[in-house]
């Protein structure tokens, strides 16, 4: 009886011990048993958002990564829901049951940042990063002036457009100018008896932030006009570039070319929109919906006032490693692999992931490693403006401010609100955001 109780007792120390060590876990603290397979093989866990197909095709590389590594192994999560990526990394911090590595939008840079959930890159991986990737793309992955992590995909805008539709329009080639968007958006619009809108001349997207925001921004940036101030402290939406531009959207829909009820991500692949705004990303989309009449689309810059200026916002992810990942090191070294080995082409293994996902990637050398592949006429300009495109800028409150400026623009769309009224608003709630 006495040994059994004896027994009885060592279990219940070495219980708590245990449920001591998985609470010290939630307090920020490095475990150094996490992630410890057989034999010491480091198990490292990465998060993304990708789907189904994304994800078999990145398994691919990670596959080849851990057969070159056995004492290195990298499992793959998706949270295929892409609102509940972010909820989801700040849930795990708070929970303790943290990703070793995270695929993060650009956006979300400065609040990770604040909340120390990304670890610094070793010097190594800086160097590798500033020395080998497009302006935008280390700025997208960059905050308060320190890198966080491996730029991956970095998207910019350009004017798509069916040249078919154009074609039956009398036009041979894409407008320069916003006057020309305008008038050739009104000879293409079709409307049936009761004025309901059969074609499109050009399509602007309600309800998605993005879709709202960044084809409105880049149109500014053609006009000269940013959204922030240089130190991302004040909001430059109320100069005269800002109100020219959303005085322009709001003409098209007045005048009866431009209807943001329709949703054209469906009705540009289905032809019945003739021109839109899109990041680079939507080629792969259409190639997809579009088969074999993918033919008819093109790509051109962006229209500006005077048909001369370059413009385009980007936005971008990036790979970071957990600041209370027990194995950073290792989660590193496998970064470093999957961002900067070359393979038999010559590109590195993400690359070629975003190549096959039809993503422009942001790594110099394997856009010339790439080139006979990526340089398509539908390509070009997106690759272009990777050159000129002003990066979103990674506040603290930049997914806050974003969504306010969704807001505002819709108000004038729906006429509930002049342009003036909508900048003057949106620049008071996102100046108050910055100085927080």
């Amino acid at each position: 009886m006495k040994k059994f109780l004896s027994i009885c007792i060592a279990l219940v120390l070495l219980v708590s011990l245990i449920g001591c060590s998985d609470i010290s876990s939630t307090t920020g603290k490095e475990s150094p048993s996490k992630g410890k397979g057989k034999s010491g093989t480091v198990e490292l866990s990465l998060l993304t958002h990708y789907s189904a197909q994304q994800e078999k095709e990145l398994k691919k590389y990670i596959d080849m990564w851990n057969k070159e590594n056995p004492k290195i192994q990298v499992k793959h999560k998706s949270i295929a829901d892409f609102a509940q990526l972010l909820p989801t990394i700040m849930a795990q911090q708070t929970s303790g049951q943290t990703s070793d590595i995270v695929h993060v939008y650009s956006l979300w840079g400065g609040q990770l940042a604040k909340s120390n959930v990304l670890a610094q890159p070793p010097k190594d991986v800086l160097d590798d990063i500033t020395q080998n990737y497009a302006d935008s793309a280390i700025k997208g992955s960059t905050v308060d002036g320190k890198v966080l992590g491996y730029p991956t995909e970095v998207q910019t805008y350009a004017l798509f457009y069916n040249k078919k539709l154009l074609s039956e329009a009398g036009f041979d080639n894409p407008p320069k100018t916003w006057d020309e968007l305008k008038e050739m958006s009104k000879k293409i619009t079709k409307k049936d008896k009761k004025g309901k809108v059969l074609k499109e001349g050009f399509g602007l997207t309600s309800g998605w932030d993005s879709a709202v925001v960044h084809p409105y921004l880049s149109l500014m940036e053609t006009a000269g006009g940013s959204f922030l101030n240089k130190d991302n402290t004040k909001a430059e939406l109320s100069s005269e570039a800002g109100k020219k531009t959303l005085d322009f959207e709001q003409s098209l829909i007045q005048e009866g070319v431009t209807d943001p009820s329709i949703n054209v991500l469906k009705a540009f692949p289905s032809e019945k929109v003739a021109m839109t705004i899109n990041a680079g990303w939507w080629n792969g989309s259409l190639k997809a919906a579009m088969k074999d009449r993918y033919k008819n689309v093109g790509v051109a810059p962006i229209p500006s006032p005077d048909g001369k200026t370059q413009g385009s916002v980007s936005y971008s992810f990036f790979y970071g490693v957990n600041n209370r990942s027990a194995h950073k090191e290792e989660a590193w070294k496998f970064l470093n692999w999957l961002n900067s080995k070359p393979l038999d082409n010559k590109a590195t293994p993400e690359s070629n992931f975003l190549l096959s996902q039809g993503i422009i990637p942001g790594r110099t050398d394997d856009l010339t490693a790439l080139e006979k592949d990526l340089k398509t006429p539908n390509n070009q300009p997106f690759i272009d403006a990777l050159e000129y495109a002003t990066p979103e800028p990674n506040v603290l409150e930049g997914q806050k401010i974003k969504s306010t400026l969704q807001k505002e623009i819709e108000s004038v769309w729906s006429g509930k609100k002049k342009a003036d009224e909508a900048i003057q608003s949106a620049s008071s709630q996102i100046d108050q955001e910055l100085e927080k």
